[in-house]
This record gives structure tokens, sequence and C-alpha cells, in this order.
């Protein structure tokens, strides 16, 4: 049993990618091997983005080991062929070369992944029963005191026009929780505003992946 506080934590965003390598088989283990055709400098400990045929293999994750033309996936169990079929990895590979932090962050908030249902019944049934569907996405926003001059202010305007897939690096330092996801991101430039109030503005990152826990000291997800 634990609990967690968040006081201490930062938060980074990923502002450079290295060139993608092409993701051509995968293994069926409690920490898929990938086989790449492009090694691309990525090594153990470094943070990659995976997109790959197998949907629920799309995200970040941490590389535990590196050698050749392998890359051994942390904490990413694919032993289920139902979801992840033999053959149905082909993708990319691409290594977060380095990463800015969001600083003077106020608020922190999540909004959706809710359970969606529908309800049948048959005619010989006299209850109805609930059938679970699919679950509503999921948006982190971060609320932060405005300052331009910071260096996540331009880069986050950037990703707000491009909407490209950025990598987010939640460092929980009381739990020791290093936590990954994809997502993109929307981003209000123009901060809000009242008297005897900090200036503050939002950023919202609509998650395109689940997210990836690493505990530090252990091999636990």
């Amino acid at each position: 049993m634990a609990f967690n506080i968040p006081n201490g934590s930062k938060v980074y965003i990923s502002n450079k990618l290295d060139e993608a390598a092409n993701i051509t088989a995968a293994t069926n283990d409690k920490e898929v091997v990938l086989t790449v055709d492009n090694l691309n400098d990525i090594k153990a400990g470094d943070i990659v983005q995976v997109d790959s045929g197998w949907s629920k293999m799309k995200g970040a994750f941490r590389v535990k080991l590196a050698s050749g033309t392998s890359v051994t996936l942390e904490g990413m169990d694919t032993t289920d062929k139902d979801n992840f079929p033999p053959g149905g990895a082909i993708g990319t590979i691409k290594k977060v070369v380095a990463f800015t932090m969001i600083e003077q962050v106020l608020t922190v908030s999540i909004e959706g992944g809710d359970q969606q249902s529908t309800t049948v019944q048959f005619l010989e049934d006299d209850q109805a029963q609930n059938v679970d569907t699919f679950k509503n996405a999921v948006v982190m926003t971060f609320n932060f005191a405005y300052d331009p001059t910071l260096p996540a202010h331009n880069l986050l305007i950037g990703m707000d026009e491009s909407k490209e897939l950025v990598t987010v690096y939640f460092f929980n330092k009381k739990a020791g929780h290093d936590r990954y996801f994809n997502a993109t991101v929307s981003y209000q430039e123009i901060p809000k505003t009242a008297i005897n109030e900090v200036e503050n503005i939002d950023v919202k990152f609509s998650l395109r992946s689940k997210q990836m826990v690493y505990v530090r000291g252990s091999t636990k997800k």
C-alpha cells in the first residue's frame, strides 16, 4: 500500500527527435524485442516514440536493451496474441533526443477517460445488461504562470500549429515515478488576466497513447 503527493514534480515535453528507424518485426514477450533496420544510436535508458501496427504498442517507452538490430522496450508486454498478432508490429521508432521543462506549473487537471456503455435486453430476459463499449479520449491540462521568455512558450506555439506528436514526461519526485505518454498539443498563448492574480495560461495535451510508468529502482510498470 502506498500513496503519492505531487509536490516537487516536474513536467517536460520532447523538443527534438532523431530520425525514424523502421520496425521490421517484434516478439510476443513479457518485454517486447523489436527488430529495426537501423539502431540510430538508440541505447539502454533512452526514451523512444513508437508507432506500430499493434495499436496497443503505440506510445513512449524506455529502452531496456539495445544491440545490433534489436531493441527491448521496458515494461511492454506483448504476450497476448489477440492484441498483438504475429507479424503485425510493422512501424517506426524514434529516439527522443532532448526535453524542455514546462516551468511555473500552478495546477494539473485531467478530463475524459470515462467508460461508455450501451444497454441491451433480450425478449427472454427480465433485466437489461450493461455492456462496456469505449472510453472517452483523455486530455491533460497544465495551467502555469505566463512568461513568454521561457523556452517552452515558443516551443508550444509551434507544436500547437503543427499538431506533431510529442512525448510528455512527468517526473513525480516524491513517488520516484518517471511517467511518459504521447500527445498532441493545444496551446492558448493569450494569458488569463485578473486583478491581484498571477497571469496564467493553459496547455492541453490530447493523449495518443497509454501512460507508461517506470518506478525508479524497480522494474515494475
